[in-house]
């Protein structure tokens, strides 16, 4: 199912989630706005008719309900088609059209995980992904064991230099320092150092940037910046992953060996984006033993092993792993890949005695992260074609000039991905992977969740079987919401359920803690 990038209707920049190929309302309107009166509490007119035209309706609860699922999605995918319910022998019992039902379509949530373009499934995906690490932290839920006894070191892992830029280093932060994006530290200078480049500019910049400077990140000089190496090493930088993965397996192995003990890692990972442009992975990595009776089994390494063994494993394949890339016209020899020279900084999770890392907040931390994409640098794209790539390669800017190279060598055979990727500086890889066995997978909490809400709350009366007895015929009918007041509908909607149920956990909340207090009536 793919789904549409055309831009959002310009008339409406308040309620955004209106595909631009919207079709206008066709009932007419029992109150029309008069055009003159503007924009009312910062809806245009158009908006503010249909918002009126679809709530006056006889059929408008039966569409409230219809569309309850999608909640405040800006973007929704309509589906249209049939949908069969047979019996045991296979037997058709009853079939549902679309055609028979609110808008002839049904209304399924876009799924984009990033907020810039819909926040509230953002929001979803990035609660998926804190369930999903601290299980694979704590364990003691769906399955997985109790984890405290296992060993695991949060890391970060930075791309190299490709010529100096503008940065903010702050030595050490303020007790109450929490935000890096409003931080407000006192910061070392940025380049005390330098002599003139050969393109005549000085290599130090004696300021000490605060954090919301523009020219963090910004090269020295645009001309001694190594582009092609950038988009290259993003190209290959899965390919550096997986290398460091296997010598790490290797240094296990030799470790295991050693101690006459049997070891395994798990890890999980996110990436994220530089002001430079420049990606760094965040990951978790988790060591267990292994159950040569059980080898699925979750079990704790040996107590032979210690942090000191695991980290120091750890630090050999990143800081030994290297490889070159293919040839390329630009470069016949292959550009060096290897991990940032300022090496790792590494974190121990759990560990006795050490500073205490909180799980909740690592969890947090580390799913932020998928809801982003390249807002750090300043820019937000979608993919870039023929049309559109000289209004964002500009040779003047360093962005422009890192998209311009990831296009340029995106010519050659073997190295489209550049292009298809260009938006995101040459970067395709996933933003979350994971071992298999480190946790739950994102279709495992979909599945729950779709359980919960079919059951009405009520999961244990769930059969499967009965399950497999509905067949789906649906097809992509649009993208979007139909008018720009359906889409202000749903998400005042779907506001107004969210503080009500919150109101509701929070007069429990208040009963608990104090017996005495009253419920409010509309929690009751």
């Amino acid at each position: 199912m793919s789904v549409s990038t055309l831009p959002l209707v310009p008339e409406t920049p308040k309620v955004s989630g209106t595909g631009a190929s919207a079709e206008t309302w066709p009932w007419s309107v029992t109150r029309p706005v008069d055009p003159r009166a503007g924009y009312v509490h910062g809806h245009s007119p158009a908006t503010v008719a249909t918002a009126f035209a679809r709530g006056s309706d006889p059929d408008y609860p039966d569409w409230l309900r219809h569309v309850q699922g999608v909640g405040e999605c800006r973007r929704p995918i309509r589906l249209s088609g049939q949908i069969h319910v047979n019996n045991p022998a296979g037997e058709r019992m009853a079939t549902f059209d679309t055609a028979d039902m609110p808008d002839g379509v049904i209304y399924t949530p876009c799924g984009n995980r990033r907020a810039s373009v819909c926040p509230s499934c953002s929001e979803v995906y990035r609660r998926d992904t804190y369930h999903l690490i601290k299980a694979g932290l704590t364990g003691d839920r769906w399955g997985i064991p109790p984890l405290h006894d296992h060993i695991a070191i949060f890391l970060t892992a930075t791309a190299p230099s490709f010529g100096p830029v503008h940065r903010r280093v702050v030595d050490v932060h303020a007790a109450d320092c929490r935000n890096k994006d409003g931080c407000t530290c006192r910061a070392s200078v940025c380049h005390p150092f330098g002599r003139a480049c050969p393109h005549g500019l000085e290599q130090r910049c004696r300021e000490r940037h605060s954090a919301a400077d523009s020219r963090i990140g910004q090269p020295l000089c645009l001309d001694c910046y190594d582009y092609n190496a950038h988009a290259v090493w993003h190209h290959e930088a899965p390919e550096l992953w997986r290398r460091t993965m296997i010598r790490f397996d290797r240094n296990l192995d030799r470790l295991g060996r050693t101690h006459g003990v049997e070891l395994r890692r798990k890890y999980a990972k996110v990436y994220e984006f530089q002001h430079r442009g420049a990606i760094h992975y965040h990951a978790v990595i988790r060591l267990d033993g292994r159950n040569p009776d059980c080898p699925d089994a979750i079990v704790a390494p040996p107590p032979v092993i210690t942090r000191a063994m695991f980290e120091t494993a750890i630090r050999d394949a990143f800081a030994t792993t290297t490889h070159t890339s293919a040839p390329h016209p630009a470069n016949p020899e292959g550009w060096p890949i290897t991990w940032g020279a300022k090496g790792l900084d590494v974190k121990h999770v759990n560990a006795p005695g050490g500073p205490t890392i909180d799980l909740n907040h690592l969890a947090g931390y580390i799913a932020k992260y998928v809801t982003k994409s390249t807002e750090a640098t300043g820019r937000i794209f979608t993919r870039l074609d023929e049309l559109t790539i000289d209004l964002h390669a500009t040779p003047d800017t360093h962005l422009g000039r890192l998209i311009r190279a990831c296009w340029t060598l995106g010519e050659t055979e073997g190295w489209h991905r550049l292009r298809r990727y260009a938006h995101q500086y040459g970067y395709g890889g996933h933003i979350t992977t994971k071992s298999r066995g480190f946790s739950v997978t994102y279709g495992f909490q979909r599945a729950q969740r779709a359980i919960w809400r079919r059951t009405q709350g009520h999961p244990e009366t769930w059969d499967d079987q009965q399950a497999e007895l509905v067949i789906t015929e649906l097809g992509y009918h649009a993208t979007g919401w139909i008018t720009t007041g359906d889409a202000l509908l749903a998400r005042t909607a779907a506001a107004q359920a969210r503080t009500y149920h919150q109101a509701g956990l929070d007069a429990l909340t208040d009963e608990a803690t104090n017996p005495a207090t009253p419920a409010p009536p509309h929690a009751a």
